[in-house]
């Protein structure tokens, strides 16, 4: 009788675990069928049985719980807190059940940074074990939210230091590097990352420590693609260009993936270093792979200055025409036509009239400049101020049978028709 009552119970055992075990399996495809139609609220009801009666059924209980509680939130921010209460034990019991600690407590860290600023020394803390310990496996807002919580600790605490912000901004760029050249799937991603912890990093360093800093990393990686983007992206930023860190990291940088950036920055270092034939190569590279309009006129802008510091005055007045053709609305390239046209002047004619002609042709071109654009008035009126007293006097037009107001056309190189009229 004994034995046939414990087998009894033994057959009634196995019925409730498979009753159990059936239960747990219907509980977790109704809230996965909800869950995948974005139903919620519906998925979070048989989401909260399949939690507390089989919590190590699947892993994927632990990775849409999170979601599902956060949708809460917006819909009823009043009980945050105990929300995320919530949220934080569902990473507890996920960690218990299946280990695996320091990827989620990175996960953890960005929730509750996310929902609960005030704790950020607790979530600074999660996420520096995280990143620690994950290394080039750490996600993209596992990245950004570390960066933002260390910037956040270094403003409101002296146990973070700025040589602390610099130390971890290097370590998480070669995750983002590291992510960029081998994890094509996700690569997009790093990118935002990067983008987001460039900007929060900017403020951080003078030119200094990011030549520093970068001076050191440049011996190392000077074949690094990301790195020579990051480098002058930063240095950029900081109008910190005038080094040779910069400079290596820029010529580097076109050597490895020619742009139409890459070829202006490369121009714009030739002029700095006064070779103005090298600068009218890069800028013509650089309008050559430039796509956009705008950005175009710029550098037809550029290459008319390097054309100009090199007296190619044809050349140059060529390429500002090209500018002022890409942008109808914009005055600066008359204002430089007339700035060629002033540079010439030494070297044009004779006589004191044909040299005074070539500041008619260039008052005219100031005059057109500030007729288009408004915001160049002031430019505009100052070296026409300035160059109209080197006008031919009025000596010199009885010399040559002219008069104020007679039709002229300049000679020289500039072939201008113009009007005249004197200083005096």
């Amino acid at each position: 009788m004994i034995k046939k009552f414990g087998i009894i119970i033994t057959l009634l055992g196995l019925t409730l675990t498979l009753s159990a075990q059936t239960d747990c399996e219907s509980d977790y495809a109704i809230y996965r069928n909800e869950y995948k139609q974005k139903n919620y609220e519906g998925a979070l009801k048989t989401w909260r049985k399949v939690f507390f009666n089989c919590p190590d059924f699947n892993q994927n209980t632990f990775v849409n719980g999170p979601k599902l509680y956060q949708n809460r939130i917006k819909k009823d921010k009043l009980n945050t807190a105990a929300y995320l209460d919530t949220i934080m034990l569902i990473y507890d019991t996920r960690i218990e059940i299946f280990g695996n600690r320091e990827k989620h407590i990175g996960s953890k860290g960005v929730d509750l940074l996310k929902y609960d600023p005030s704790q950020f020394e607790i979530a600074y803390s999660l996420l520096k074990e995280s990143v620690d310990a994950i290394g080039n496996s750490t996600s993209p807002t596992v990245i950004v939210s570390y960066f933002k919580v260390l910037d956040k600790m270094q403003r409101s605490s002296e146990k973070i230091t700025k040589q602390d912000v610099l130390d971890v901004y290097i370590v998480i760029s070669d995750i983002i590097d590291y992510n960029l050249e081998n994890n094509i799937k996700y690569a997009k991603y790093y990118e935002i990352a990067q983008t987001n912890v460039e900007n929060m990093f900017a403020p951080y360093a003078s030119c200094d420590d990011l030549i520093l800093v970068f001076s050191d990393r440049l011996e190392s990686g000077s074949d690094n693609l990301n790195l020579m983007k990051k480098i002058t992206t930063l240095l950029e930023k900081k109008k910190c260009t005038d080094n040779e860190v910069f400079n290596i990291a820029a010529s580097k940088l076109h050597e490895l993936e020619p742009t139409a950036k890459s070829a202006y920055n490369m121009g714009s270092m030739s002029l700095e270093k006064k070779n103005y034939s090298a600068a009218t190569d890069y800028f013509n590279q650089a309008i050559e792979l430039q796509i956009d309009t705008d950005y175009k006129a710029s550098y037809y802008l550029k290459l008319a200055y390097a054309y100009q510091m090199n007296k190619s005055y044809s050349n140059a007045r060529s390429a500002a025409n090209s500018a002022a053709s890409l942008k109808p609305e914009w005055g600066e390239p008359y204002l430089m036509i007339g700035d060629i046209y002033v540079s010439s002047a030494s070297s044009c004619g004779s006589t004191n009239l044909e040299r005074g002609s070539v500041y008619w042709a260039a008052v005219d071109a100031f005059r057109k400049a500030k007729s288009i654009d408004d915001v160049l008035a002031e430019k505009a009126n100052k070296r026409i101020s300035t160059y109209s007293k080197y006008f031919p006097s009025k000596e010199d037009l009885f010399f040559e049978d002219l008069s104020s107001g007679d039709s002229y056309k300049v000679g020289c190189w500039i072939g201008q028709s113009t009007r005249v009229r004197t200083r005096d």
